[in-house]
């Protein structure tokens, strides 16, 4: 049997490879009544791609050939064997590591790459004549990944039969307005409460509304505003394309999720901490700018820190501190703000002739001490990772109040920090939880460390759905939905 050849072998034909290597070139798809019904259950199952937010035409497009008839036997049968095991080990691949590579979208990611070996998991489910077994595991196990695909299905649904229609601004909401029925109709496409109930009313609409400016992310005020009919009138195609987006992110991600971690959810401005599927905590935080944005990682939580010290980077410090030193060479001084390495009588840099110091040439750690003004506020979670963002305390209390908080350097502001602390400490052995009181307290940096670090995961979901069938979509804030719908 001849397999495909090329000047460097990929992992698709490295994988082939070992694959018919193990089974001694011997077919698999065909010269038998089990081969040939391997053969539909997976022919069936890349043409039903759609369903998991791929496109069927990357899987089928190899096999079109033997589309009306089946392999005629010799080299034909051969090449037909060798084209369907190639598409089902591209499909399971997609499926268990995700179509696109997050850094191919974004250089912003750091997540484990995941792991999957499609020829000894192939060989594995002919060994126990399971194909379909095989070709129902491939797709990530998690609640909000089917949840998705089962409104997947619903949004085309929509979209091919030509959208929702769109709303106008002006409408009165008080029933007086008879184009309120046009709002009634768009808001029932996606709200199963007012869909049932065909006889609706003013009240029975703003109420509706509620309801969508919730599951948006949208100041919850029942008002037909800019920002709510801007939200209304995306057509359910984009919809759908969000969708199969946020399908790709659960594909990246690892195949079973740790018990108890904490999870920040960026589009929405807002960390969990979750413990075997129940949130025990939601607050909300501040993110990333959208030119310093937020990451998508996974990282571990190692010690929570009491009354951090704020190592300032050298961009920022370039960038907000340096421009007013030229001007008032005592501003460190007021911020509580020391450079390592300094003289003992000039610790805050008082003497330094600030004019003539570069952004470029910055030869000084510079260091906020512990304090009411530390940027870092009274908490810092030590979590190391590749983008230096932390999950931290901050004195900019009113920064909460937002609807929205993109202020940050790319760090999260934790509004509930406190609470979350407590909770982290608490369930972990260390049985630090009652000394963090006293640590914040004793206006001294402590270091209350983790016998077990607890995973953190900085997540991009701007669709997520629920078990009842509603989907919540939120703003793609720093685009990413844009570039990753592009390349799938």
């Amino acid at each position: 049997m001849a397999l495909p050849q090329g000047n460097a072998a990929s992992p698709l034909q490295a994988a082939l490879a070992a694959f018919y290597a193990q089974r001694s070139f011997r077919p698999v798809w065909s010269g038998s009544i089990t081969g040939e019904a391997r053969a539909a259950s997976v022919r069936a199952a890349l043409a039903s791609a759609d369903a998991q937010g791929l496109d069927p035409k990357t899987y089928t497009a190899a096999l079109a050939r033997w589309q009306s008839t089946g392999p005629q036997g010799g080299r034909d049968t051969a090449a037909f064997d060798v084209a369907l095991t190639s598409s089902l080990f591209r499909y399971a691949t997609d499926l268990q590591t995700g179509r696109v590579k997050p850094k191919d979208v974004d250089h912003f990611v750091s997540l484990p790459a995941p792991e999957f070996d499609p020829a000894k998991a192939l060989t594995e489910a002919i060994a126990q004549d399971d194909i379909d077994g095989f070709l129902a595991s491939l797709p990530p196990v998690h609640p909000g990944y089917k949840y998705l695909a089962d409104a997947l299905a619903r949004y085309r649904v929509i979209a091919a039969k030509g959208g929702w229609p769109k709303v106008p601004g002006g409408i009165a909401l008080d029933g007086k307005d008879s184009r309120i029925n046009i709002l009634a109709v768009r808001l029932a496409f996606e709200d199963p409460l007012l869909a049932a109930n065909g006889n609706w009313s003013a009240a029975d609409v703003h109420d509706a509304l509620l309801r969508f400016e919730k599951r948006n992310g949208l100041p919850e005020d029942g008002k037909l505003s800019p920002d709510v009919l801007k939200v209304l009138n995306v057509p359910a195609a984009f919809r759908v394309q969000q969708i199969r987006a946020n399908m790709e992110r659960w594909r990246w991600m690892p195949r079973y999720l740790e018990q108890r971690y904490v999870e920040v959810d960026v589009p929405d401005q807002s960390v969990s901490y979750i413990d075997d599927g129940t949130a025990r905590l939601y607050s909300k935080v501040v993110i990333g700018k959208p030119t310093t944005p937020t990451p998508i990682l996974r990282t571990t939580v190692q010690a929570v820190i009491a009354n951090p010290p704020w190592d300032i980077p050298s961009d920022i410090f370039a960038r907000k501190f340096l421009p007013k030193l030229r001007h008032k060479a005592n501003y460190l001084l007021a911020r509580n703000v020391v450079l390592a390495g300094r003289p003992a009588d000039d610790p805050h840099g008082t003497k330094i002739n600030w004019r003539h110091v570069k952004a470029s040439d910055l030869r000084y750690q510079v260091q906020q001490s512990p304090g009411a003004d530390n940027a870092l506020g009274t908490i810092l979670f030590d979590m190391p990772n590749d983008f230096d963002v932390y999950l931290h305390d901050t004195p900019e209390k009113k920064l909460f109040a937002l609807d929205v908080r993109e202020k940050s350097n790319g760090c999260v502001r934790v509004e509930e920090i406190s609470d979350l602390a407590s909770l982290v400490l608490d369930d972990d052995e260390s049985g630090s939880a009652d000394a963090l009181k006293p640590a914040i307290q004793s206006g001294q940096t402590t270091r209350l460390a983790l016998s077990s670090p607890l995973a953190v995961y900085m997540l991009y979901w701007t669709a997520v759905a629920g078990a009842d069938g509603t989907v919540h979509f939120r703003p793609d804030r720093y685009e990413r939905d844009r570039r990753l719908i592009a390349k799938l």
